[in-house]
Formats: structure tokens, C-alpha cells, sequence
């Protein structure tokens, strides 16, 4: 996504892409069989064709000379994935009418080109627009699977500088076996599923405004994920883009229409003479079916495999880990972190983070000097990493402080100033931003130990110097090449509270911050539940970060509502904040049991195949069922949810092996019954909500 001089259909690949990968093939054995066979390349004088062995893209020419995909399908299937469906969608789809040649409702492409690298195959194909632009149509299938991106480049080759008023991402119109009936999505913030009709003529939008997954002032917005569906196939769509979008997918017969781009607004950008530009990829997967569990999970290992070919970064975990944030604030200082260093041990926590508050000033990064002594902090983060625990800590490095009258040029203009952290904005295009990133997460590192970075706040503003598209561009090569330098970091996706979610920082970072939320009890518990139900219709469980605050402000003898409230972070990764040395030994010790459950269900989560029991109104119970990727264990977490009174909750169990017996425990009441496979897969399992009981948690396992 570098903007750099290019000549005509230039190479596809950013910075990041070029780097020699080696894929963690031990996580995959399935998908290392397919990367095995051999890539093969086909082209003719009407198109070209890209295939990995088991699935194969189709590329040609529209009637009014597009490059098109025209078919996806599984090699020896006769029925494809999807088929191109015509020329239903025209140049205006594609581009801005400034850069339509002649005002012509044609152009004039040259054939695909393709090539590979270590983890795709590739076709670009080229055309001449108008004004001296260059268009070059860009697709990447995996080499282990049917997961492809499309994105397109624009190069000047005029002496002159050109404005771009918008820029495409890609536009098709697609046909999927027995149609197209639907289409998912989900909005930013509450990730509340949205099922929309995709019948012929129906049109749904989707976009965000400025940040990836962000809510406007009209209360709109999405996050950059979506799938259309119909009754035996299924697409999957990501976005892999930090700044603002949009989407716009219309019904057609058998199939849909859909066009992707940057609005003017999150576009912004002045292309010089002999530059180029990639646009945002768009990630598509096909699937077959239509279980929900079964294609989400490909999704999720697809993108996974992706993630660890191309960005990097430590394998996905579900760690436990501890943040003071909800429970001090900004008034965090030596005395309150000694004391929850001093209470930590019986948690056993895996990382421990220092949040806003510990600094003197952004920009400086050093510890203030009226919360910690010389030295003192930095002793502080030593004695936690050498109790085994990854020092964690916060950070906004786009920020600077500063004087209004006496603005340094890095500063973004006109200055944009967050009165949260006392700073102004950079200007991150042309302030050297990938080496201020990498040098001042090198120092966190250095100086303070820091195994896990969270990084926070704004960094894009409306109106900025160098443009929207360019500030976004440049916070992605940034934190890419911290991804790259550092592959043994954990990183954690905040950017004020789940506003910056999209299939880039997902893959590139470890978990993913879903929302803010400084409540406790029982109606945070609720929202935990939400939205971390919600997340994992189209995240990964490690991606998904609840947190669990103020257990210290609670009843500690209500064991109900501290289970309750435990489990509802645990359906993905789990946090605490609060003040460890205020909670009663009892209360302790029924949050340690539930870290000992969440821990017993982490390796069964990891395989990413789970049932979701949405929460809606009306409904006595919410949970999610996860099955291990042997499909020999199960864990269910079951929460009431809109019922007042007792009820018998069934679980449906129907992706363990039939062949099998299982011993089926409920933890909280320690009863257990040893069943077949055939039993669960006809009868499910019945779980009892008496009247005061919160919640339920079950783990299935083989018999001996």
C-alpha cells in the first residue's frame, strides 16, 4: 500500500509483501497438502486462469473492456463458487468521471499478466484513462486456499499532478449457485448481526466515515466485513483498510452486484507525476453450505493462514491479562502498582498492562516524575517481567505536545488537538511516521520492557495536509513495519475503543479492543455478552477482548454474578481491571476457579468451530458451543439473558464425531453423564437455569 514512482503495470507487491514468508504449515496440515501441489498458469487470447491446485479463478475481458474475474471455482467440481454475470455494471462504477476517457463508456485494457510470489499467485492487467492515469487491476489467490484479494493501483505517468476525486477498491457483479438471498454485515460498535434481502433490485449500503469501523454523527456505520449468502453457497468479504469506505451491493438475478471504494471524503488524494497508489484490498472467500459454523470457521482459518503469511506476528493465544485502566484511571502511580504487583500471583496472569497516565507528556514517553521516582518505573516493569508475566504498555505516538503559537512542522495542519491525552496530531504522511513508530515502540521495548503494546486514539482528522488517503496509508505502512520488526510482540488494536477494526489490523495484531465500557456487574456483564457474540459471527475468538472491571465494587458474595460476570469475557480473550487488592479471599477464589475454566477452554476455542445462540429479546439464554478441531471435546457457555425465571436451556451438539461416547460435566453443579455421539446428535443437551442461577458452563469430552 506504499505510494511510490512506478512504471506501467509496476509490481503489485508492497513492502510487506515482498519479504520472504515462510507459512507455519503445522497449523494447517490440510491446507499444506494443497500448497503442495503445483501452481499452474494459464493464459489465452481471451483471458487467463490462476489455480493453486484445488481452486481456480478465471480471468477475462467484459464487453466494454474490463478486466473481469469471470469464474471462481473447486477444481473437478462442475458447479463454481461464482461466474461473472455480464456487463451490468459500467465505468462509472469503476471510476471517477474525470478519468473516463473521451466521456467513452469503453476502454481499452491489455491482457493479464500473472506472476507469483511465496504466498499467491497473481494476474494484473492495465489500462490507459485519461489525463495520463495508469489503472491496474490487481488479483492474489492464496496458494493454500480459495481466499483471494482484489485491489486496484493508480499511476500518473502525466508531467502534471492530478486530484483523484474518489478511489476504487473493485466493483463485480456476481451470480452464486441457487442465487444470492441475502446479505450479513455488522455494525461498528455493537456488532448486532444485520441480515438484509439481496433479492433482485434490493440495495444496501455500507461504509464508515473517517475510521474503519466507526459510527457517524447520524448514528450510522459498519465495520468493513460482510457475506452474502443464499441456500448452498456463500461469500465472505474483509476489507483491508484503516480509513473511512463505503460498499454498495445490489440484488440481481441469481446473483448480486457490489462496488467498493473510498468516498471523496476518505480519499482526498493529489497524485503526483509518476506516482502510484494502491488502493484498499478487498478479501474474498467462497463457500459451499450453508453452516454457519463451517464456513465461519474457514473464513477464520483462511484469513489466519493469510495473516501468517503476509503480517507476521506471534500465533494466536487467548491470554489473561491485567489493565488498570477502569479502575484508576489516569491517576495510576508506584504505590497502586506495587500493590497489584503484590496481589497478582494467585491470578496468574499472562501480561500486565500499564495504560494512560504513566507518562509525563505525549511525545515524551518518559515516566511523570510526580507519580514515580527516578528509575522507579522502569524498576516497577522489571519486577513484573521477571515474575513471567509480559510487561505491557499504552501509547498514542501520533501525538505530540506542543505549544499552539510555536508548532513544530511535523504537527498535521490545520492542528488538530485531543484534549484527552493533552497532544497534537502528527501529520503522518510527511512527518517520517514508519520510523517514528518503529523507533519509539524500539524504546518501549528497551527501556521498558514492554512485551505487549496497546496502541490508542485518534489518528486520522477530516481535514489534514496531506489528505485522508495518505494519513491512512502511512499509519498502515507504520504499524506493518513494527509488525515486521517485531514479530514476538504482542499488539493490541484499541484506537479508541474498537473504531479501528478491519481485515488489517485483525491480522496484523493480536486482539482486538470491541468497544469502551467502564461499567460493572450486571449490565456490563451484558454488554460483554453482546458484543463479544456479536464479534464472532465474523472475528476469530483471540481477536475478540472483553473485559471484566471493578470485580473489587461488587457484591463478593454474590458467586452468581462474579461467574456471570467472569464468563461473559470468556467466550474470547480475557482482561481485568480493577484494584487486586481490595477483592476478599472468597471472591478470589471464585475468579481464580473461573481463570482455571477459561484456561480448560481455550485449546478447544482455538479451532474457531463454535455455534452461536444469539442474544435477542424474548430469549431465555445466549452462549456459544466450541468444538476442538478433532471435534473429540466441546465447551458451552451458556448465560441467561431475558427470562426471569427458571428454565431448561437445549443445546443442540451436532459437530462432535457419532462414532464416540462422551462424559458431559456442568461445572457449577459437578454432575456428569457419559452419552454417545449419537445421543448428542438427536437429543442435544438439556441444561437447568433454576431461578437465582446465571449462568452454565459445560465441557464435553471423550470417554475414556
Amino acid at each position: 500500500m506504499n505510494s511510490s514512482p512506478a512504471l506501467a503495470c509496476a509490481s503489485p507487491f508492497s513492502g510487506i509483501d515482498k519479504r520472504n514468508v515462510c507459512l507455519k504449515r503445522r497449523l494447517f496440515t490440510l491446507l499444506e497438502f494443497f500448497a503442495a501441489w503445483s501452481i499452474l498458469f494459464i493464459t489465452s487470447a481471451n483471458g487467463a486462469e490462476l489455480t493453486n491446485g484445488s481452486f481456480r479463478i478465471e480471468l477475462g475481458t467484459s464487453p466494454s473492456g474490463l478486466p473481469i474475474v469471470t469464474q471462481g471455482n473447486w477444481v473437478g467440481s462442475d458447479v463454481p463458487a461464482f461466474t461473472d454475470s455480464g456487463d451490468s455494471l459500467d465505468l462509472t462504477s469503476w471510476l471517477p468521471e474525470t478519468l473516463i476517457p473521451d466521456g467513452s463508456a469503453k476502454i481499452k485494457s491489455d491482457p493479464w499478466k500473472l506472476s507469483e510470489n511465496d504466498s499467491f499467485v497473481l494476474g494484473q492487467a492495465c489500462a490507459n484513462l485519461s489525463n495520463g492515469i495508469k489503472l491496474t487491476w490487481i488479483i492474489e489467490l492464496s496458494k493454500v486456499s480459495s481466499l483471494f484479494r482484489l485491489h486496484v493501483r493508480l499511476t500518473n505517468h502525466s508531467v502534471a499532478t492530478q486530484t483523484i476525486d474518489w478511489f476504487p477498491a473493485w466493483a463485480a457483479a456476481w451470480q452464486i449457485p441457487n442465487g444470492a438471498d441475502w446479505v450479513r454485515s455488522w455494525p461498528a460498535l455493537s456488532y448486532n448481526r444485520v441480515e438484509k434481502e439481496l433479492s433482485a433490485g434490493a440495495r444496501v449500503r455500507l461504509g464508515s466515515e473517517l475510521q474503519s469501523s466507526d459510527v457517524s454523527s447520524d448514528g450510522e456505520g459498519a465495520t468493513p466485513y460482510w457475506t452474502v449468502g443464499g441456500k448452498s453457497a456463500r461469500l465472505y468479504f474483509g476489507l483491508e483498510w484503516c480509513g473511512g469506505w463505503s460498499a454498495k451491493l445490489q440484488g440481481e438475478d441469481n446473483g448480486f452486484s457490489f462496488v467498493v471504494r473510498l468516498p471523496s471524503s476518505d480519499t482526498q488524494l493529489v497524485l503526483n507525476s509518476g506516482e502510484a497508489v494502491d488502493g484498499p484490498s478487498v478479501i474474498v472467500m467462497p463457500a459451499t453450505g450453508s453452516d454457519d459454523s463451517e464456513s465461519r470457521r474457514a473464513w477464520i482459518g483462511q484469513t489466519r493462514v493469510l495473516a501468517n503469511s503476509v503480517y507476521h506476528g506471534e500465533r494466536p493465544s487467548f491470554p489473561l491479562t491485567y489493565n488498570h485502566w477502569y479502575s484508576i484511571g489516569f491517576d495510576v502511580n508506584a504505590d497502586f502498582l506495587r500493590r497489584q504487583i503484590d496481589s497478582m500471583g494467585a491470578y496468574g496472569f499472562d501480561a500486565f498492562i500499564v495504560d494512560a497516565g504513566w507518562y509525563d507528556a505525549v511525545g515524551s514517553w518518559q515516566p511523570d516524575p510526580s507519580k514515580f521516582q527516578p528509575g522507579e518505573f522502569e524498576s516497577i516493569l522489571k519486577s513484573i517481567s521477571d515474575n513471567g508475566v509480559k510487561v505491557g504498555i499504552w501509547s498514542c505516538p501520533q501525538f505530540t505536545t506542543a505549544k499552539r503559537k510555536r508548532l513544530p512542522p511535523e504537527v498535521d495542519d490545520p492542528p488538530y488537538y485531543e484534549d484527552f491525552v493533552g497532544g497534537y496530531l502528527l501529520d503522518l504522511a510527511d512527518s517520517g511516521f514508519t520510523d517514528r513508530l518503529t523507533s519509539h515502540v524500539a524504546m518501549l521495548r528497551d527501556r521498558y520492557l514492554a512485551d505487549w503494546w496497546k496502541y490508542d486514539q485518534t489518528f486520522f482528522s477530516a481535514t489534514t495536509r496531506a489528505g485522508a488517503m495518505r494519513n491512512v496509508i502511512a499509519f498502515q505502512d507504520a504499524l506493518l513495519a513494527v509488525r515486521q520488526a517485531n514479530p514476538d510482540l504482542a499488539i493490541e488494536n484499541c484506537q479508541s475503543g474498537g473504531r479501528m477494526i478491519n481485515a488489517l489490523t485483525t491480522m496484523a495484531t493480536q486482539a482486538t479492543w470491541l468497544s469502551d465500557g467502564g461499567l460493572t456487574g450486571l449490565r456490563h456483564a451484558q454488554q460483554n455478552i453482546q458484543l463479544a457474540l456479536g464479534a464472532l459471527d465474523f472475528l476469530s475468538p483471540w481477536a475478540v477482548y472483553r473485559w471484566t472491571n471493578n470485580l473489587d465494587q461488587m457484591d463478593p458474595q454474590n458467586d452468581e454474578l462474579t461467574r456471570l460476570y467472569c464468563r461473559s469475557a470468556m467466550a474470547g480473550t480475557w482482561g481485568i481491571s480493577a484494584d487486586l487488592s481490595k477483592i476478599p479471599d472468597h471472591q478470589q477464589s471464585m475468579i481464580v476457579q473461573e481463570i482455571q475454566n477459561y484456561r480448560r477452554m481455550n485449546p478447544i476455542k482455538l479451532a474457531s468451530l463454535y455455534e452461536l445462540l444469539e442474544p435477542t429479546d424474548g430469549a431465555p439464554a445466549a452462549g456459544v458451543t466450541f468444538y476442538d478441531g478433532r471435534r473429540k471435546r466441546a465447551a458451552v457457555i451458556l448465560y441467561r439473558w431475558d427470562s426471569k425465571q427458571a428454565f431448561a436451556q437445549l443445546v443442540a451438539i451436532d459437530k462432535l464425531r457419532t462414532t464416540s461416547s462422551y462424559l458431559v460435566t456442568d461445572v457449577d453443579t459437578g454432575a456428569s453423564t457419559t452419552v454417545t455421539g449419537d445421543d448428542l446428535l438427536r437429543d442435544g443437551v438439556g441444561v437447568q437455569f433454576g431461578a437465582n442461577r446465571m449462568s452454565a458452563l459445560l465441557f464435553i469430552e471423550a470417554a475414556n
